[in-house]
Order: C-alpha cells, then sequence, then structure tokens
C-alpha cells in the first residue's frame, strides 16, 4: 500500500512540475472543449494530440475512440498511420547521409541507384536525390502502381518508373509524386546496403526514443493499441468501420510509418532544437536545415489571406501564418488523416491524427485554433469555413455524378457477347485486369478489389459502389482491327488514361 501511494505521490509531483513548465497550461481546458465539439459535430470518432513548446511536451490527450464497437479510447500511446508524414522522415535520413558523406543530394541519382531508368533522357541525366524529395521532376502522381498492390518489392516500384510520363518539364514546377520517394529510399538503401527501415531506426527512431513508431501492420497489430478507421456511407450519419488496405510495405519511404502523438512529440522536439532531444545531438542541425531549404513552389493560388504561399522543401512546406514562420505537412491513407504544424521562430509544434475518412478538415484547421488560442491571436472561423468547404465539396461531388448519368445513351446494348469481354488483361506497370462472368454480370478483379460491372452505354462498363469505401472503376472496352474486344482503357485509381491489352489464351 505505501508503495502504491509514493507511485500516486510521485505521479501528482510531476504533473504538477510540468504544469509549472507550462506558460500554456490555463489555455488546454478551453482546447478540450473545442475538440470534443467539433469531433461531435462533424461526427468523427477519435483524435491523438501532442503539443510541444521548446523541449517538453507540454499536452498530449487522446480524445474519442478507436474503436466504435469495442469502445475502446484515443490514448497518446495510440498508433495511427501517418502516410505521408513519412516523407519528412525520409529527407531528414537522406540529408543525414548526404552530412556522412555516404551520398550527395545533388548528384544524379543514377550514380547511386543505377537501377533506375525514367521515360527522357533528360531526366536519367539529371533527376538527383534533392529532385525527387521536393516534388520537381515533373512526374504526376501514378498512385495506381501502388494502392492496394501486395506481393510487391521496392525494386519492382522502381522498375516501374520508365513508364511514368513527365506532365511538366524538369524543374518546372511541383507535382506531387510518392514514387519518387520511394526510389530516394532505394537509392539510399543501395548505397548504405542497409534497408530503408534500418536506416530509420538507427538515425532516428532510436536516439530520439520513439519505441512504438513502426513500419508494417503486423508490428501494430503486435502492439496492440492501434485505431481503426471509419467512414459514412450515406446521409444516416452511422459509422462504419472502413476496411484498411493500408500501403504495400515497398512504399515504405513515402508513407508507411505508423507512431503515436507521444513519438511525435519527441520528433516534433528535435525538428524545433535543431536536432537536440534531451541535451542531446541526436540528428545533424545541418541535416535538420537541409530539409527547410525551400526548393519548389507548391502553392502558386494562395487560398487564405491568413496562409502566405507554401514553398516545398523536402518532405516540409514552409510558410508564414498570420506572420508566424511554419513548416508542415500532411498525412492520408485509407481514412487516416494527421498532420505535424512547426511554428518555428514560436517553439511550438502541434501532432494532431483522426481516424474518419470525411476528417481530413480537422487535422488541418485544429492545429492553427489551437495556435491562435495559445498565442492570443485573433480568432479566424476555421471550422465554419471548412464545413462549408465539406458541403459544397459533396454537391459538387453529386453535381459530377449527374452529369456523367447525363452523357448516357440510352437503350444501348454491348456489341458483344458477354463472355467476349472475360479474361486478362495486362499493363506492365499496373499488372493484370480479370473479367469474370457470373450470374449473368461481368465481374471485375483488381487486386484485392471484386465488383459488379453495370453496362452503362456501348461497350462501356462501370463499378457502383456507393455506400461502401470502396472505389469505383470506369472500363471502356476496345476492338482490334477483326472487332474483337482486346483492350481495356481506365484510369487506375485517378492515374492517367491507361489501356491495359488482352493476354493471349
Amino acid at each position: 500500500m505505501k508503495k502504491v501511494f509514493l507511485l500516486i505521490a510521485v505521479h501528482l509531483f510531476v504533473l504538477t512540475a510540468f504544469s509549472q513548465n507550462n506558460p500554456f497550461a490555463k489555455k488546454f481546458p478551453a482546447i478540450d472543449k473545442y475538440i470534443d465539439s467539433t469531433l461531435k459535430e462533424w461526427n468523427v470518432p477519435g483524435l491523438t494530440l501532442s503539443v510541444v513548446y521548446k523541449d517538453q511536451i507540454i499536452y498530449a490527450k487522446g480524445y474519442g475512440l478507436r474503436d466504435v464497437e469495442k469502445k475502446l479510447p484515443v490514448e497518446t500511446n495510440t498508433v495511427f498511420p501517418i502516410a505521408s508524414n513519412t516523407k519528412l522522415f525520409t529527407a531528414t535520413a537522406a540529408s543525414i547521409l548526404n552530412q556522412e558523406g555516404i551520398l550527395s543530394l545533388d548528384k544524379p541519382v543514377k550514380n547511386y541507384l543505377p537501377a533506375i531508368n525514367f521515360s527522357t533522357d533528360e531526366l536519367n541525366a539529371k533527376t538527383t536525390i534533392r529532385d525527387m524529395l521536393s516534388h520537381r521532376t515533373g512526374l504526376p502522381r501514378y498512385d495506381g502502381i501502388w494502392v492496394n498492390a501486395s506481393s510487391v518489392t521496392r525494386k519492382d516500384f522502381v522498375a516501374k518508373i520508365s513508364y511514368m510520363k513527365p506532365q511538366l518539364g524538369f524543374r518546372e514546377g511541383y507535382l506531387y509524386n510518392n514514387m519518387m520517394f520511394v526510389a530516394a529510399g532505394a537509392a539510399m538503401e543501395e548505397i548504405t546496403g542497409k534497408s530503408w527501415e534500418t536506416i530509420l531506426r538507427e538515425k532516428i527512431f532510436q536516439p530520439l526514443q520513439m519505441n512504438a513508431t513502426c513500419f508494417t501492420n503486423g508490428e501494430v497489430s503486435k502492439y496492440g493499441n492501434f485505431s481503426l478507421a471509419y467512414f459514412l456511407p450515406d446521409s444516416t450519419k452511422k459509422l462504419l468501420p472502413k476496411k484498411y488496405e493500408g500501403q504495400c510495405e515497398a512504399l515504405g519511404p513515402a508513407g508507411t510509418i505508423k507512431s503515436t502523438a507521444n513519438d511525435m512529440a519527441n520528433w516534433m522536439i528535435a525538428q524545433l532544437n535543431a536536432g537536440k532531444f534531451k541535451g542531446r545531438q541526436s540528428i545533424p542541425a545541418k541535416a535538420i536545415a537541409e530539409t527547410m531549404i525551400p526548393n519548389n513552389i507548391a502553392d502558386k493560388e494562395g487560398k487564405y489571406d491568413e496562409l502566405s504561399n507554401a514553398i516545398y522543401c523536402m518532405g516540409r512546406n514552409i510558410y508564414s501564418y498570420k506572420g508566424h514562420k511554419v513548416t508542415s505537412h500532411g498525412g492520408a491513407i485509407d481514412g487516416f488523416y494527421s498532420f505535424v504544424t512547426l511554428f518555428l521562430k514560436d517553439s511550438i509544434g502541434i501532432f494532431v491524427a483522426v481516424n474518419a475518412r470525411h476528417s481530413r478538415p480537422l487535422s488541418n484547421f485544429i492545429p492553427l485554433v489551437i495556435f491562435d488560442r495559445l498565442m492570443n491571436l485573433p480568432p479566424t472561423p476555421w471550422n465554419e469555413r471548412y464545413m462549408k468547404e465539406y458541403k459544397d465539396g459533396l454537391l459538387q461531388a453529386k453535381k459530377t455524378e449527374d452529369s456523367v448519368k447525363a452523357t448516357q445513351v440510352k437503350n444501348t446494348v454491348p456489341s458483344h457477347a458477354l463472355k467476349d469481354y472475360t479474361g486478362f488483361y495486362n499493363h506492365t506497370a499496373y499488372g493484370d485486369i480479370k473479367i469474370e462472368l457470373e450470374k449473368n454480370k461481368l465481374v471485375f478483379v483488381f487486386r484485392s478489389q471484386r465488383s459488379v460491372l453495370a453496362h452503362f452505354h456501348y461497350d462501356q462498363f462501370a463499378t457502383n459502389e456507393k455506400g461502401t469505401d470502396t472505389p469505383d472503376f470506369t472500363l471502356n472496352f476496345l476492338t482490334n482491327s477483326k472487332g474483337e474486344i482486346d483492350r481495356i482503357s481506365a484510369r487506375p485509381f485517378g492515374d492517367p488514361v491507361t489501356e491495359f491489352v488482352r493476354k493471349k489464351e
């Protein structure tokens, strides 16, 4: 019993000392109420938060539920996928290797990864790791190469880069590209002889005591304290668990890290203190500074007066908010959204992660609301703005759906018997689409997805996954000179139009 009282006394002492060192302590009860009401308004099940000031965690809390059915709460040690917030870890690791003289950020990547081949001679001759980590190669996303892919290696992904066609000239502008981060990670592996995961563990996770942070779904399951994601299938507002496909492990350097609010607080402390953590130089200061060098204009329009145009560095944006210098990045995958926001001159870092497909706006604006309150800045109606945008987006999506339906030519029939459409269709970068015939309906099978196809008009078919968390596809079947069905034209997960060629039996 004495031991229990001693532990309680020590715990209370730590909390009291923690509060005394926190100049913002009185602000957080109101922030708590704001977050609770915002989650309720948006019908979002859970959120995790950590706030750091200088070299201390000044607030960390879990809100709502990580598992609605089991009523399990979100905690500060609950693991969330941070998706593209992985990118700054990759950029930092590359910068560390640059400081150590192992590689150069500004020499052609083919010096370190001879296997990489781009679709143009210019890209092959000039593309550097800095170009790849600042989204200025001119190559569009091509996310369809990796979404829901399985049994694919990092080397396989690198081999597929040759199929990616530029949309802009080299270094002409900003085009976000996950595959470039994958290739940069592969270059780091090639030159060090270590996996990207090992590099991050040794160079970042271990020095920063990020002990719960991991890479794979298997590690998350073993850890146990993790969040599910949710989606709203219709207007009933009843949340349903979202199927978690996750990124295949090969995507790693672009977005497979899973972490907690507590671990991310350690990461933010190191970022705000030039690589120092608990009095030790855990990451070289020059490596941190390298990731903050502006390389590419990411936001030419400037959406809000409070925010300046964002410039992309390496794995992070840099801009100003109401005159305060900020770096940030977001992450999004399978209904999970996260945001890391660092107010550099104010020495404040805020990490937020949420767990519903419609909750992305919260990860964007809650850090701004918290900062306004901590710094006594005039409030901006961020919630109202984003709610209006969200509702406007739903209306626009409905208009787009209606406009597509309006193009349908009524009373047409397919040009062939349904069995003539069945078979395997292949594209080297994307793999196979399989078309089956089941109960007089065509069935679309692509990676982990299996969906019934509905006839739209002529030789065009489409899936209809409304009310689920499965993406829809539109397929145009094309014929050869003999009039035989031999190709499918489609846009895999929103990528450029691609033709899948029928395999010969």
